[in-house]
């Protein structure tokens, strides 16, 4: 039985305003390793301005991958309830 052991996906290349070339990375596909060792590609979709070359990548975490990034804390409030009215608002 074939296992699902990489993602297929196409790197695009291209250059932002400044001309800074930039990569975009667009999962098309899985790839799957049989018990002989053999593997096989399921394309999903195939992006236009195809160039020919799909970089295989494991999977990440999914719950790793779609936790979003932590902000700061907001600061801890005085355990009395009174309100500091000193400091000035950021806007």
């Amino acid at each position: 039985m074939a296992k699902k052991t990489h993602d297929a996906v196409y790197v695009e290349r291209y250059n932002d305003r400044d001309g800074n070339e930039k990569k975009r990375y667009q999962n098309i596909g899985s790839a799957f390793t049989r018990d002989d060792g053999s593997m096989s590609i399921k394309l999903d979709s195939v992006p236009v301005g195809f160039t020919g070359w799909i970089s295989l990548y494991v999977p990440k975490d999914r719950q790793e991958s779609a936790r979003p990034a932590q902000g700061p804390k907001p600061a801890d409030k005085p355990a009395d309830g009174s309100f500091d009215d000193s400091d000035s608002i950021p806007f």
